[in-house]
């Protein structure tokens, strides 16, 4: 394994900074995010297992979670959503 010269890791840091400052950084962050949305008709055994665990870990939490929110009704949205969350992650992460 060869060790970077000073000029080659000046040159990465100053290619990374055109990067980010040329605004190509928003068009791939869309392109990332679009990417959670791709072939949802198929079921992810991964992202239900991911699901399963945020759910479980935000009813876990739910004294700490829900302080603003105490009617049970107003917090089954927030598990769905919380499903949802975990799916598409563990989708993206494994499959």
């Amino acid at each position: 394994m060869e060790i970077p010269s000073f000029s080659d890791i000046w040159d990465s840091f100053l290619e990374g900074l055109e990067y980010w400052t040329s605004g190509e950084v928003f068009s791939d962050i869309g392109e990332y995010f679009s990417g959670f949305f791709e072939n949802l008709g198929e079921l992810s055994f991964a992202g239900a297992i991911y699901g399963v665990i945020v759910v479980v870990l935000v009813y876990m939490f739910r004294e700490q979670v829900f302080v603003m929110i105490p009617n049970v009704f107003l917090q089954i949205p927030f598990y769905l959503v919380a499903f949802v969350i975990g799916y598409l992650s563990g989708r993206r992460l494994w499959d």
